[in-house]
């Protein structure tokens, strides 16, 4: 009792000035055309507001849960077992063994300290983990107890491990020395791995286990972040307007409310995500845009809703997070990113091949009433994850009262984001054989995993994305987020994109690196985009930049890219098409491309003779062909034009 009561003074020792809650406010910071500021914090760093905490006090429930039902609640895992995979699912898991479980390894860990890699020490760690979630739904499906010294040998590991962070994270490994704890993505994530199965397990754990799992998350989780509040110092992330917020407040705010039986401090951690959580939502233009791309857009927004599972659970359903109108927008970014066929741009650092997640569709289509008749229903044939497989193994889902209409968008001609200048153009029947959809895209080179991409493009026929943006790494190492970003990495910079290079210069990073829409002239037979892009080269000679995107649906379609530009001198012109389908020059001013059974042409009209040139680029990702277009002669001003026409 005496630990409890400290506690409660050291939360109201940490301030006590007022806050008010208001997910509008990120809604009112909007800069003129395409550079709405996405990086300023709708909520900054603050001693912790005593006065909210009492407030939400009243409104938690007196015992802490988790998501889902714990084990003793036979009816609903039998209802589980029923709905997934079961035999298959037990199966598999009886194939796990200790022997077997992943080995931690210091020299791996401290590989991103010696070598600069990362992939090693990440996946060692996320294969550790992986471990816990399967075996925990194992024992709650079968309730025999014979997964149970598994699952207590991996919680030893996981809680005893060196460090919860990952080491590109761990700054001067303060957390690997035990020096001092702090929580960034993976700490986050065990910390809701730890609590739910603490939740779900119950009586089944040893005394002595569920003890260090109270302990661990009090030492590593639950104390370096009250202790923020005291000193106003560590924990950025709080602050940031990208995935970070969300995917930590999540986890921490989850495990607090699943584990801590003292109101006041599960009222103060709630304070804490009600508060900060602001900063992710504002990281979403108000026209519902994602700028770090569809692959964080899953993750980061994924955590948000079981952030807002954790808070209505805990809450009698009176907090809720999707209350903001701006959220219907931000839930169908997915829908209206769409080009054609489950097929989307890589925009930013977004893996190729990634989709839209089909749970969060599935989730926000109930909670938001979409109507989305596709996602209707999800399925979870093998579940592993103790968070969102809970959520999407529930019988319903929280409901949002909100007034604004809601519209299914799917299928329409096109998705335009205004707020942050993205065109999305759809054929008139994407079922066409040989029909083309296009993702256009404008912005500023300040956005979140930004790449210098402004006037960048994606071409799309049936189901294969033939050109355009490549995508992001599939891992990091520890030079992707550093000053040689755009230095080292040709698929980060404007070169690896499907820009201009001007005079030999590539697109500058910054908010000042800005497309300016000029124009937009949009019907049911074309669409007319056309941006100024002349801020992104930091070149005095330089008079202007115009790319202008005309996009036809007569027939099978067709992509016009017309780059107008002007110089003080002569200059060299040169434009790029990139593609990882198999290609081909077939004539001095025609190429053609194949991939997937489809085919497209691109035709060049040059105001000079020109050059091919090829460049292939492998960082990190599936290797794709940059193909230079580079005007021979230097000119004062000129037009290049590229159109692109399905073959079939």
């Amino acid at each position: 009792m005496l630990i409890y009561l400290k506690r409660i003074v050291l939360l109201f020792m940490l301030g006590c000035q007022l806050i008010t809650f208001n997910l509008s406010a990120q809604e009112k910071q909007k800069n003129e055309n395409t550079n709405e500021d996405i990086s300023k914090p709708v909520a900054i760093l603050e001693p912790l507001d005593t006065i909210r905490v009492h407030q939400i006090e009243s409104l938690l429930v007196d015992i802490p849960f988790g998501l889902g039902k714990p084990y003793t609640d036979r009816t609903e895992w039998e209802r589980i077992a029923r709905i997934i995979k079961y035999q298959e699912f037990i199966k598999n898991i009886n194939l796990l063994k200790a022997d077997d479980f992943p080995k931690w390894s210091d020299d791996i860990y401290l590989e991103y300290k010696t070598k600069g890699i990362r992939k090693n020490t990440d996946k060692m760690m996320r294969d550790r983990s992986e471990w816990l979630g399967k075996l925990v739904l194992a024992e709650c499906l079968e309730n025999k107890g014979r997964f149970i010294p598994l699952i207590e040998f991996v919680l030893k590991e996981l809680l005893h491990q060196r460090s919860w962070s990952l080491a590109a994270h761990d700054k001067n490994y303060k957390n690997f020395y035990g020096k001092e704890y702090e929580v960034d993505l993976s700490a986050a994530s065990l910390a809701t791995l730890f609590s739910q199965t603490y939740y779900l397990l119950g009586d089944k754990l040893t005394e002595n286990t569920r003890k260090d799992i109270r302990q661990s998350l009090q030492q590593r989780v639950f104390d370096p972040i009250l202790s923020t509040f005291k000193t106003m110092k560590n924990h950025w992330w709080l602050t940031t307007t990208n995935n970070w917020n969300s995917v930590c407040l999540a986890g921490v705010t989850g495990a607090a409310l699943t584990i801590l039986p003292n109101k006041s401090e599960r009222a103060a951690f709630v304070a804490i995500a009600e508060k900060y959580s602001q900063n992710y939502i504002a990281s979403y233009t108000d026209d519902g845009y994602c700028t770090e791309g569809l692959g964080y857009y899953n993750y980061g927004f994924g955590r948000y809703i079981t952030l807002r599972e954790f808070l209505l659970a805990s809450t009698n359903n009176q907090l809720d997070l999707f209350k903001s109108e701006k959220m219907i927008k931000i839930a169908q970014y997915p829908i209206n990113l769409e080009i054609i066929n489950q097929c989307y741009p890589t925009i930013s650092d977004c893996r190729v091949g990634t989709k839209a997640d089909a749970p969060i569709l599935w989730y926000c289509n109930n909670a938001l009433g979409l109507g989305l008749k596709q996602y209707a229903v999800t399925s979870v044939p093998n579940p592993n994850d103790l968070v969102f497989d809970i959520i999407k193994l529930k019988n319903n889902v929280y409901k949002a009262n909100l007034n604004e209409k809601k519209e299914d968008n799917q299928n329409t001609l096109r998705s335009y984001f205004d707020n942050t200048g993205v065109l999305i153009c759809r054929p008139k029947n994407p079922s066409t054989k040989g029909a083309i959809g296009v993702a256009l895209k404008g912005g500023n080179n300040n956005e979140h995993h930004n790449h210098n991409a402004i006037g960048s493009y994606t071409i799309v026929i049936g189901k294969e994305v033939m050109m355009g943006d490549p995508g992001g790494p599939f891992v990091y190492n520890n030079k992707t987020f550093s000053n040689q970003r755009y230095t080292l990495f040709k698929s980060l910079a404007s070169f690896g994109h499907p820009v201009p290079l001007v005079a030999s210069v590539e697109q500058k990073e910054g908010a000042s690196s800005q497309a300016k829409v000029l124009k937009t002239d949009f019907s049911s037979e074309q669409d007319l985009f056309v941006l100024d892009i002349t801020s992104a080269y930091q070149l005095n000679t330089l008079k202007k930049l115009e790319r202008s995107f005309l996009y036809k649906r007569t027939d099978m379609g067709s992509l016009e890219v017309t780059d107008n530009f002007s110089f003080s001198t002569p200059q060299i012109f040169e434009t790029a098409l990139t593609t990882r389908a198999k290609w081909k020059q077939i004539n001095e001013s025609q190429l053609t491309f194949e991939t997937g059974g489809e085919k497209m042409m691109a035709t060049i009209k040059a105001p000079c003779p020109f050059k091919i040139t090829v460049t292939t680029i492998t960082e990190d990702q599936p290797s794709f062909d940059r193909i230079g277009i580079k005007l021979a002669n230097p000119l004062k001003e000129g037009t290049l034009i590229v159109t692109f026409r399905s073959e079939q």
